[in-house]
């Protein structure tokens, strides 16, 4: 877990870059090889390493998609950064970005954001007295 910690907090921070997001995705693949080994010595109560053993698969799962889905938006928009890609882009802020597992397979999805009610734009727009 630590050494996911670390990854995740070098490589796929607030500012990101697609070299780096890359590098994240294959240390994760071999944390994902390394955790098919980990074991928990002694009871299940009151045992922190058996419930980082349980945590551990999950945390791997979660830091891939969200790995795979900074390095799909290629474009700087509220929290998400990325240095190779500065300005936002139109076209980002019309979808949304889903990651979905499949099998052992992450599958990115992307799906039109639902039109605006007009009355919602007119207010965002400034065009509401």
């Amino acid at each position: 877990m630590e050494d996911l910690q670390k990854t995740m907090e070098k490589l796929v921070g607030i500012v990101r870059e697609e070299k780096e997001l890359k590098q994240a995705l294959e240390e994760i693949e071999e944390l994902k090889t390394r955790a098919k080994h980990v074991k928990a010595t002694g009871d299940r109560i009151y045992n922190a390493g058996w419930h980082y053993c349980l945590d551990l698969k999950n945390l791997l799962t979660v830091s891939e998609a969200i790995t795979r889905a900074a390095l799909e938006r290629k474009e700087s928009r509220g929290g998400h950064t990325r240095l190779d890609y500065p300005d936002s882009d139109k076209e980002f802020g019309k979808i949304n970005i889903y990651v979905r597992k499949k099998g052992e397979e992450m599958q990115i999805v992307k799906e039109p954001l639902p039109q605006i009610p007009s009355e919602l734009l007119a207010i965002i727009q400034g065009d509401v007295p």
